[in-house]
C-alpha cells in the first residue's frame, strides 16, 4: 500500500501539508478500507487524536473495523441507537461504551475516534467534568477503600460478593475487583493497608488473573453522574418548570429513568461537543461533507417530527435544539480539519485527489471471477483477496490455486477497491460469494466458558451424599471439638435428622439436579432405601453400557459406502456459507467428513443448542453425499421444522445442480406423487420430511445418507423403521438439547459424538424490561412489535386461565388476532397453530412454556412473560432466548403482579443478566435443567427416571464407572478404589475475614477437595492468593490435608484415621506396596512407624501432639518413602 501511495501526487502534498499544519485541507475519493489505509498513516504523524465523522452509524462501524487492521488505537463513539425520544433502557451497555470513549479522550490518550453524524453532533458534558470523575490507581499510590466504595456506588457500580458481569465491584479484605463496562476482562487491585501493591487483569468467569498493569483508570458507568449540583443545573436549564419535577427528582435520588440521556446536555451550563475532547494537535476529518450536510437536514426534520409527536403524548422532553450542535458551527469550531468530497468538479483545483475505484463483484460466479482475474494478472495487476476467517481463506486459496499474481489472506475488510495507477486490486470475500453477514461486535467479543457441574449451593438446596443419599443442605457450621476448630457441612435428612460432614469430605457431596419443579423424597439416615435405589440405578446403567458397547462393536464390522474426498464443488459450496464457522463447527464438519469417507457406516450424533450451526453441518454432509452420487433423507419431527429446513436447503443449494423435495401432510398429493417418482428414479437428490418419509411407499433409488433431527421425538414404530433404514447407510443425528460435558466424556468412548458449545455470532442482545404488570405496557409492546411487521409471544403458564387471558388480550388490543397453544392439545392441533403462526396468520401466540424450542421464528421479536416471579432465573433465561434470532432488536417484558416484589438483588441481577449477557458470556444459568433434559433425550425415558432417582451427578458417576469397567483394556480401572477417607485432628477452616460469602466459601472447599495432583495443588494455592490475598494458617491447614490426599491416592490408601496422636493407615491394594520399603521405613523411624498386628493391610504412625503443618509434613515424608 505504501508503494501505491507513493506514486499518487495527491498523497505527497497531503502528507506534507498535514505535517506542516496547513489546515483546513480538502481531499476527494476516500471511502471504506482505502480511507482507513490513508488516515491510519496520517494519524501516526499527528501530535493528538484524530476524529473521523461519517454520515451514518453503519459506515462508522465498518470504518472502525477497517482502521483496526492498520492502527492499534481505534475507538468507536456510538450513537444511542434508538429514535430520539424513545429513551434507552437504563441498564443498556451503550452508556458504558460512550463513557469509556470519553474517559480515554479526557485522560489524554492518543487514538483514532470514529463517530457517526448523530453521535458527533450530540452535546456532551465538558472534558474537565469527565476527567474529574475518573478514578486513577497506580502501584505504590495511596488508596482509601471506604472512600473508593462510596465513589464506585455513586458512579453506578453495584457491590457484590464476586464480580461476574460488567458494572459490578467486590471488596474482600485487601482485594478490590472491578468489572468496568465495555471491557472483556475485569481488574483486580491488591492493596496493603492504604497502598496499592499490585494491579492485575482477570477473567470474571474463572476469576484467574492474567496480565499485570502499572496503572488503571476507572470511569463512571454513565457520562453524567447525577448529584444535587447537576440536578440543580438541569432544573435551571429547564427554567424551573414544574412539568419536569418528576424527572429531576428521580435523577437526583439515583433512581433509574428511561431516557435520562436526553437530559445530559442540560446538566451543564456550557455543554461540549466531541471535538472539544481533542487536544490542540488533534485533527477532525469530515469524510464526505456533502453527505453530512444532507444527513443533518434529514436528522433535524426527523427530530422536529419526533418532538411534536412527544409533545402530543404529554412526554417530558427537551426540544432538539437543546440536544445537538449545528453542523456548520461544529465544522468551523476547528481549523485543524480535513473535508472530504466524493464528487469533484473542474474548478475544485485545491482538492487533493486520492481516488480509488470501488471493488469488483462476482456474484458467486467462480468461472467468471477466474477469467477476470486471469486477464488482470496478465495486465500486470497484483491481486489481494481477503477472507474473514482462516478457514475461508484456505478454501478461496484452493479455488484460485492456478491464478498468478494473487495472494489470499485473512482480514475482515468491509469491501474491496481498485487502484488503477498502482495496478492493485483488493477483493473482499463478500464480493465473490454475495453479502456476508456480520456479527454485532458486542456479541463476537463475548467469551464462552464451560459451565461446571457444581453450581452455587444455597441453604435449602437438595444435595446427594455418596453414602447417605438425598438430603437438604442447611449451611456451613463452625464447630469446636476436642480442642480443634473446623467447618462442617450441615445436611438435613428425613425424620428431622441432621448430619455434620467434615469439610474435607465435601467431594462426597453433589448438588441434586433433577426435574425442575419436582422434589424427591429425602432419604433416611441408616435406612436401606438409598443403597437399594443406588444399586437399582447401577444395574440399569450397566445394562445401558452393555447395550451401547454391543451396538458400537456391531457397527465397527459392518461394510458401508466410502464417499470420495472433497472436490471443487464442495469447497465452493462451503465458501458460500454467509457466516464465519465456529471452531466447534469446523471440528464437527471434519468428524462427519472423516466418517463419510471411511468404509464403515457413519452413526454420529451432533449436539448443540438452536442456532449453533447444526443445519449447516447437515447441509455440508448432504452436499457431499449428493456429489458422491447418493440420495439424502432428512427426517424432521414436525412439519414446521421440515418446511423450514426445506426452505433453507432450497435457498442454499440453488446455485448447484441439486434437486430438493419435501414430503409432509402440508404438501399437496399431486406434489407428493412427483417427489415419490423422483426419489424412485433418482431425479430427487435430497428429500426432507416428517415420518411420512418412513412410509412403505417411499422407495429410494440409491440412498446414502440419513439425517435425523431430534430422534428422541419419534415414536417406537418410527424408531423400528429407522433401524431398518440405518442398517448400512451413513446416519447423522442432530439434537438441540445440549448434553453435559461429563456425559459426553463418558459416552464418547462408545458413541461417535460432536459437541457444539460456541454460540452463534448473529444474535443481538435482547432489551429486557422488568416491571409490575400494567395493561398499557402490554398493549404498547404488542402494538409496537406488530407495527414493525413482527409477531409476539405472550407466555402464561397456567392452562386453566389461558382462556381468561385470551379474552383480556382481545379486549386490550381488539385489532390483533390472538391464538392459544398449550401442552394438553393434540399434537396435530398444536402443530396446525404453530404452522399458521410461522406463516404470519395471526400476530399474538398466547401459550404455556411449550413454545417449540427447535422452531426458528425470526419474525417473533417480542416476548411478554406474565407472572415472571413464578419462574426460576434459568427458565427466564431460556424463554428470553426464544426471541432475538434475527438481526432485529428484540424485547422481553418480565412482568410480576402488583405488590409482589422480587427481591432487590435478584431483580438487579436479572436486569444485568438481561442486558449484558449476550449469548455465551459464560453464565452458570440455563444449562443445568437443559442438560438434564439432554441426558434424558440421549439415553431414553427409562434413564430419565434413574437420573431423577439418584440425582444427575450421581447418575453420571455410576455411568462413568460402568463404561470405564467395560472399556478398560486390562480391567485396571475397574478396581480403582474410591476417594481416600481422611480423619485427622486439626484446626482448619476458611475464616470469615478471608472469605465472607457462603457460596464462594463452598466453591473454594470444593476446589480444595478436588485437588488430585501436585500441579493442581500449586495452581489452587496461586489462585487463592490471587483472588483473596495471603492465605491464613487455617487455610494452609486445609491445603496440607489436600497434599496428604494426593500421596494417599498414589499409594491406594483406603483410610487414614487419627486417634489420640496415632495415625492408622489402611491400604486398599497391599500388593502394590514394596515390603522392602516398608521394613526400611520401620527400621529408620525410631519406633514411630510400626505394623498393625490386628490388621495386616495397615500401618500405624505416631505423630504426637503437633500442629497440622508439622503432622502433614511428617505423614507425607513417611508415606513418600513407600512410593
Amino acid at each position: 500500500m505504501d508503494q501505491a501511495l507513493k506514486i499518487m501526487p495527491g498523497w505527497k502534498k497531503l502528507q506534507r501539508e498535514w505535517s506542516e499544519g496547513a489546515f483546513p485541507l480538502n481531499v476527494s475519493g476516500l471511502r471504506g478500507p482505502w480511507a482507513a489505509v490513508v488516515f491510519s498513516r496520517l494519524a501516526r504523524q499527528t501530535g493528538g487524536s484524530v476524529l473521523i465523522i461519517t454520515s451514518d452509524e453503519q459506515e462508522s462501524q465498518s470504518l472502525c473495523a477497517d482502521l483496526s487492521l492498520f492502527h492499534d488505537h481505534v475507538l468507536h463513539f456510538p450513537w444511542w441507537g434508538t429514535m430520539l425520544y424513545k429513551g434507552v433502557s437504563p441498564q443498556a451497555a451503550i452508556f458504558g461504551r460512550r463513557a469509556g470513549v470519553l474517559a480515554r479522550l479526557a485522560s489524554g490518550e492518543r487514538c483514532i475516534v470514529v463517530a457517526s453524524l448523530r453521535a458527533a453532533l450530540g452535546l456532551l458534558p465538558p472534558p474537565s467534568a469527565v476527567e474529574e470523575s475518573l478514578t486513577r490507581l497506580k502501584t505504590g499510590s495511596r488508596l482509601n477503600s471506604t472512600e473508593l466504595e462510596e465513589r464506585f456506588q455513586m458512579q453506578g457500580y453495584t457491590r457484590v460478593p464476586r464480580v461476574s458481569v460488567p458494572g459490578e465491584f467486590a471488596l474482600r479484605g485487601e482485594v478490590l475487583d472491578v468489572y468496568p463496562l465495555g471491557e472483556n476482562e475485569a481488574v483486580r487491585v491488591v492493596f496493603g493497608w492504604d497502598e496499592v501493591e499490585e494491579i492485575r487483569l482477570f477473567n470474571p468467569v474463572t476469576q484467574i488473573s492474567s496480565d499485570r498493569l502499572d496503572e488503571v483508570v476507572f470511569h463512571p458507568l454513565r457520562e453524567v453522574v447525577w448529584s444535587p449540583e447537576r440536578a440543580g443545573e438541569l432544573s435551571a436549564q429547564l427554567g424551573g418548570s414544574e412539568e419536569f419535577s418528576e424527572v429531576i427528582e428521580a435523577l437526583e435520588s439515583g433512581r433509574d429513568w428511561r431516557g435520562e440521556e436526553l437530559f445530559y446536555p442540560l446538566s451543564y451550563a456550557e455543554p461540549a461537543t466531541l471535538q472539544d475532547y481533542l487536544s490542540k494537535r488533534g485533527v477532525t476529518v469530515f469524510l464526505d461533507t456533502q453527505r453530512l450536510e444532507l444527513g443533518e437536514e434529514n436528522m433535524l426534520r426527523e427530530y422536529g417530527e419526533l418532538y411534536s409527536s412527544a409533545c402530543e403524548q404529554d412526554m417530558q422532553v427537551p426540544p432538539p435544539e437543546k440536544l445537538v450542535c449545528p453542523l456548520s458551527s461544529f465544522i468551523n469550531a476547528r481549523s485543524r480539519r480535513v473535508e472530504g468530497r466524493q464528487l469533484r468538479s473542474e474548478e475544485d483545483a485545491d482538492i487533493l485527489p486520492l481516488s480509488a475505484e470501488p471493488g469488483r463483484s462476482f456474484f458467486g460466479n467462480i468461472a467468471f471471477m477466474k477469467e477476470e482475474m486471469g486477464a488482470l494478472a496478465r495486465d500486470g495487476f497484483e491481486i489481494f483477496v481477503f477472507a474473514e476467517s482462516e478457514s475461508q481463506s484456505q478454501r478461496i486459496a484452493y479455488l484460485l490455486q492456478d491464478q498468478e499474481n494473487l495472494r489470499v489472506g485473512s482480514a475482515a475488510l468491509s469491501s474491496g477497491f481498485l487502484l488503477p495507477d498502482a495496478k492493485i486490486l483488493v477483493v473482499q470475500e463478500s464480493e465473490i460469494f454475495g453479502r456476508r453477514k456480520k456479527a454485532p461486535s458486542s456479541v463476537s467479543r463475548s467469551k464462552t466458558a464451560v459451565i461446571d457441574s457444581f453450581v452455587d449451593l444455597n441453604p435449602g438446596d437438595l444435595v446427594v451424599h455418596l453414602a447417605h443419599g438425598i438430603g437438604r443442605f442447611s449451611g456451613i457450621r463452625r464447630i469446636r471439638a476436642a480442642g480443634a476448630e473446623r467447618d462442617y457441612i450441615t445436611l438435613e435428612y428425613a425424620g428431622e435428622e441432621t448430619v455434620f460432614i467434615p469439610i474435607e469430605q465435601v467431594n462426597l457431596i453433589q448438588r441434586y439436579i433433577g426435574q425442575e419443579g419436582r422434589s424427591p423424597r429425602l432419604d433416611r439416615i441408616g435406612g436401606t432405601h438409598w443403597e437399594k435405589k443406588k444399586n437399582r440405578v447401577k444395574k440399569s446403567v450397566e445394562d445401558l453400557a452393555d447395550r451401547l458397547i454391543r451396538l458400537y462393536a456391531r457397527r465397527q464390522t459392518t461394510q458401508g459406502y466410502a464417499f470420495p474426498p472433497d472436490d471443487d464443488f464442495q469447497i465452493s459450496f462451503e465458501a458460500a456459507f454467509p457466516w464465519e464457522e465456529t471452531p466447534d463447527q469446523i471440528s464437527a464438519i471434519e468428524d462427519v467428513k472423516r466418517d463419510m469417507e471411511s468404509p464403515r457406516p457413519m452413526d454420529r450424533l451432533v449436539c448443540g443448542d438452536v442456532g449453533y450451526g447444526k443445519t449447516e453441518i447437515a447441509m455440508r454432509a448432504a452436499f457431499k453425499a449428493v456429489m458422491g452420487g447418493r440420495q439424502v433423507v432428512y427426517l424432521c419431527p414436525t412439519t414446521i421444522l421440515a418446511e423450514q429446513h426445506h426452505e433453507s436447503f432450497t435457498e442454499r443449494f440453488k446455485r448447484f445442480p441439486v434437486t430438493v423435495g419435501m414430503l409432509s401432510r402440508f404438501v399437496p398429493p399431486g406434489e407428493q406423487k412427483k417427489v415419490l417418482e423422483g426419489l424412485a428414479s433418482g431425479e430427487v437428490d435430497i428429500v426432507i420430511g416428517t415420518h411420512r418419509i418412513l412410509s412403505r411407499d417411499v422407495k429410494l433409488r440409491n440412498a446414502g445418507l440419513l439425517i435425523i433431527d431430534e430422534e428422541q421425538r419419534f415414536g417406537v414404530k418410527d424408531k423400528e423403521r429407522l433401524k431398518e433404514l440405518k442398517a448400512n447407510i451413513d446416519c447423522l443425528t442432530l439434537s438441540a438439547t445440549p448434553i453435559p460435558r461429563t456425559l459426553h466424556m463418558s459416552l464418547v468412548k462408545i458413541r461417535d459424538m460432536s459437541l457444539l458449545k460456541t454460540p452463534p455470532g448473529n444474535r443481538r442482545p435482547i432489551e429486557t424490561f422488568i416491571q409490575e404488570f400494567n395493561p398499557e405496557v402490554v398493549a404498547r409492546a404488542i402494538r409496537r412489535e406488530v407495527e414493525r411487521g413482527g409477531q409476539v409471544f405472550y407466555l402464561h403458564n397456567r392452562v386453566e386461565s389461558l382462556e381468561h387471558i385470551r379474552l383480556f388480550l382481545r379486549d386490550l388490543v381488539p385489532e390483533m388476532f390472538v391464538e392459544v397453544a398449550h401442552g394438553q392439545m393434540s399434537g396435530r392441533a398444536l402443530e396446525d397453530i404453530m404452522h399458521r403462526f410461522v406463516h404470519g396468520a395471526f400476530q399474538v401466540l398466547l401459550s404455556t412454556t411449550i413454545i417449540e424450542n427447535g422452531i426458528d421464528i425470526p419474525n417473533v421479536n417480542t416476548i411478554i412473560i406474565d407472572r415472571a416471579d413464578m419462574y426460576g432465573i434459568s427458565q427466564l433465561y431460556q424463554l428470553r432466548g426464544r426471541v432475538g434470532r434475527s438481526g432485529r432488536l428484540a424485547y422481553a417484558y418480565l412482568l410480576y403482579p402488583e405488590n409482589r416484589e422480587i427481591t432487590e438483588l435478584a431483580m438487579k441481577r436479572l436486569q444485568v443478566i438481561s442486558d449484558f449477557t449476550e449469548l455465551g458470556s459464560g453464565f452458570k444459568i440455563a444449562m443445568k435443567d437443559l442438560e438434564v433434559r439432554g441426558a434424558g433425550n440421549l439415553l431414553g425415558p427409562q434413564q430419565s427416571g434413574d437420573v431423577y432417582a439418584v440425582g444427575f451427578d450421581m447418575y453420571l458417576r455410576l455411568l462413568e464407572q460402568a463404561i470405564r469397567e467395560r472399556s478398560s483394556e486390562d480391567g485396571e480401572a475397574a478396581d480403582d478404589p474410591a476417594d481416600t477417607y481422611l480423619e485427622l485432628d486439626y484446626s482448619g477452616f476458611i475464616p470469615n475475614s478471608y472469605i465472607s460469602d457462603e457460596s464462594e466459601k463452598m466453591e473454594v472447599y470444593k476446589k480444595i477437595a478436588a485437588v488430585d495432583s501436585e500441579i493442581s495443588h500449586e495452581e489452587l494455592h496461586a489462585e487463592l492468593h490471587d483472588r483473596f490475598g495471603p492465605l491464613p494458617d487455617e487455610v494452609h491447614s486445609l491445603l496440607s490435608m489436600a497434599e496428604i490426599r494426593i500421596i494417599c491416592k498414589k499409594l491406594k490408601v483406603a483410610n487414614l484415621k487419627e486417634r489420640k496422636g496415632t495415625v492408622h493407615i489402611q491400604f486398599a491394594r497391599v500388593s502394590l506396596i514394596s515390603v522392602d520399603k516398608v521394613m526400611k521405613l520401620i527400621d529408620s523411624s525410631a519406633g514411630r512407624v510400626k505394623l498393625d498386628p490386628a490388621h495386616p493391610d495397615s500401618l500405624l504412625l505416631e505423630t504426637g501432639d503437633v500442629g497440622l503443618k508439622e503432622k502433614s509434613a511428617f505423614i507425607r515424608e513417611r508415606l513418600g518413602a513407600l512410593i
